[in-house]
């Protein structure tokens, strides 16, 4: 019964499809190693949209820490200007 089934595998394609993979890895190593990496604007825009998002997120925490702790000038430092700096 087995044998009446035709054998959709085809190893061609298989090969470069995961030449294929194996290139991706090359290039992501590659980019991991670089120091320096050059982005287009729109991916220099979405990377700094997530630096101040995350940025935001944990001067949030800290916030809510300073108020728990009833700690004036750690809110105060949080709260005004500048406080990018102390976190």
């Amino acid at each position: 019964m087995n044998s009446e089934k035709p054998n959709f595998f085809n190893q061609d394609e298989y090969i470069s499809s995961m030449s294929g993979v194996f290139h991706d890895m090359d290039e992501t190593q590659e980019i991991l190693a670089k120091k320096k990496t050059r982005y287009t604007k729109g991916a220099n825009e979405i990377i700094e949209k997530v630096q101040q998002q995350f940025l935001e997120n944990w001067r949030q925490e800290e916030i809510d820490k300073a108020l728990d702790a009833r700690d004036k000038n750690r809110f105060m430092a949080l709260t005004g200007e500048g406080w990018e700096k102390q976190l």
